[in-house]
């Protein structure tokens, strides 16, 4: 049992970003969130992390209330890798990446030796481990990414959720990260949501697409059922052709000017 999303309802002062959207999302599968700027997406993954509260509606994680979590068992559950991440205090990237086991180490505790090596294991994973003595105020922008990425790993919580998480990277290793996630969809049924600008990536990693505009959800399903010249049409207002493309396995959409 995922998420249940029933006729929430989210609005900054006059301007309403989320109406009466109503959603499951069950375990163990990628999901991808695209649509213009501005169509709620990353409302509604405020929402889902509770960083924001619906002004009505109801939100559930397996089955119990998002707002009956307890902060710290919400940490355990989801992690978040945000659009944009700033941190002023000088910390080591290996620190940072350590801050992603806070939720397991007990007040007043320290690490114990299996937090240390999840914390490892994730910096390998990433190749963040060649920056691991290194400030993390430091770092370039996509460096940065790439170890608030290793950090949200690091939570090892049951689903992962993705802010234009790979928007400061560049194309290897964006394709590294998201791989890295699709294999813990696949190998451990986790859950991954991701709100995603470019389309073809979008196309290459999630199973399940969900089309926001105004607010709402416009379409949503299984990949090849929704990602079509149709939706794209409707949501971005521009004309595409979409085709299966042998060499990634994958859909893939070409845009017209």
């Amino acid at each position: 049992m995922g998420f249940a999303i029933e006729h929430i309802v989210f609005s900054f002062g006059s301007n309403r970003v989320v109406s009466d959207l109503s959603l499951k999302m069950e375990p163990g599968r990628f999901y991808g969130i695209i649509g213009p700027n501005g169509c709620g997406k990353t409302t509604l993954l405020d929402l889902l992390v509770r960083n924001k509260k619906p002004e009505s509606g109801t939100l559930k994680y397996k089955g119990k209330a998002l707002d009956e979590y307890s902060r710290k068992n919400l940490a355990k559950a989801i992690a978040l890798v945000p659009q944009d991440f700033y941190i002023s205090m000088p910390f080591t990237v290996t620190e940072t990446v350590l801050m992603g086991r806070h939720p397991y180490v007990p007040r007043f505790g320290a690490p114990s030796s299996n937090d240390l090596k999840i914390v490892s294991a994730v910096m390998a994973e990433t190749g963040t481990e060649q920056f691991a003595c290194r400030h993390v105020t430091d770092l370039s922008g996509g460096e940065k990414q790439r170890v608030v990425f290793a950090r949200a790993l690091a939570q090892d919580t049951s689903v992962l959720i993705l802010d234009e998480a790979t928007s400061n990277l560049d194309i290897k290793h964006t394709l590294s990260l998201l791989s890295i996630t699709e294999r813990r969809v696949r190998a451990e049924g986790k859950t991954v949501i991701a709100v995603m600008q470019n389309l073809n990536l979008a196309a290459l990693y999630c199973d399940y697409l969900i089309f926001m505009k105004k607010g709402q959800i416009a379409a949503h399903g299984d990949i090849d059922d929704v990602f079509n010249e149709e939706n794209i049409e409707d949501v971005f207002g521009v004309e595409s052709k979409v085709y299966f493309e042998p060499y990634s396995n994958a859909k893939r959409v070409v845009l017209k000017k």
